[in-house]
């Protein structure tokens, strides 16, 4: 699925080219009919805009461009006969309940899908290191920052602190506050942020460990990190209805991650919550007294 890929991530694409891109990418069957000159038409470009995103592919022209599409298509049609598009899961016109059956469809394979390119020795090293920090500084925002805030309820459950460090756009002032003793951790299904890469330089530069959780583990974020964990990478920037699939993945990736963080010390963590739950219970009693 490389030519795919490539339309998807549409690194260093010039403005033309992801329009094109995007084009292609949501109207698959239309594509493997449409000739270069009404692929110029509908997305208000020209034949060489084109022709130069073909060979930036890889490709020697439109033909070889337009065959390679058919067999990449093709091919993601026979791996998954029941595949939900993760950019439009449910049709026009759909009753609720074949939403609601699609929606279920989309959820069962993101997770399914993620917890395959799970690798044990990383996802030990991920959860030890969050483990052993005295305090999590988690970057992340619109949708991903309310995954982010599930994390941290979580955590505080079982006396472990996360500061959202990009809430109230107070990412400077926490970042200068994180120590070696700390760690980051970076929730970005893209990995594009200029204010993540001013904070992980600085991370870099002061020997502070830091986590990413990206779809794009190519990203020069996610090669500066200490750690990587990688979702899949189904939806595409500009053509889609909502953050299905992306925000599925984070929060399936950072409920395996609590789980293990919790499992490390799992007698403590259990006694915790429940002492925490009996002492508020106690002071409840008091005031009705």
């Amino acid at each position: 699925m490389k030519l795919l890929m490539q339309l998807s991530e549409m690194q260093h694409f010039t403005p033309n080219e992801q329009s094109i891109a995007s084009y292609i990418l949501s109207q698959r069957e239309r594509m493997l009919h449409c000739t270069i000159q009404e692929l110029a038409q509908v997305t208000y470009t020209s034949h060489s805009a084109i022709n130069r995103l073909t060979r930036k592919l890889g490709m020697t022209g439109y033909k070889e461009f337009i065959i390679t599409l058919a067999r990449e298509f093709q091919q993601s049609t026979q791996n998954g006969s029941n595949h939900v598009d993760a950019n439009y899961p449910f049709g026009v016109g759909e009753s609720p309940l074949q939403v609601a059956a699609e929606i279920a469809d989309l959820m069962k394979e993101t997770i399914s899908k993620n917890a395959a390119i799970l690798d044990d020795g990383l996802l030990t090293q991920t959860a030890l290191l969050l483990h052993q920090a005295d305090r999590i500084f988690i970057y992340a925002l619109g949708d991903s920052q309310i995954r982010a805030k599930s994390f941290q309820n979580k955590l505080i459950k079982i006396n472990k602190y996360a500061i959202i460090a990009t809430e109230l756009s107070e990412w400077a002032h926490h970042t200068l506050n994180v120590t070696s003793s700390d760690c980051a951790m970076f929730l970005t299904y893209h990995g594009k942020s200029l204010n993540y890469m001013k904070a992980a330089r600085h991370f870099k530069r002061e020997g502070i460990p830091f986590v990413t959780i990206t779809a794009k583990p190519q990203s020069e974020l996610a090669k500066w990190s200490t750690l990587c964990l990688q979702v899949a990478n189904d939806e595409e920037k500009f053509t889609k209805i909502g953050t299905f699939s992306s925000q599925i993945a984070l929060e399936y990736v950072l409920n395996v991650l609590f789980s293990c963080i919790y499992n490390m010390d799992y007698a403590k963590n259990k006694q915790t919550a429940t002492e925490s739950l009996q002492k508020f219970a106690m002071s409840d009693m008091m005031n009705d007294i």
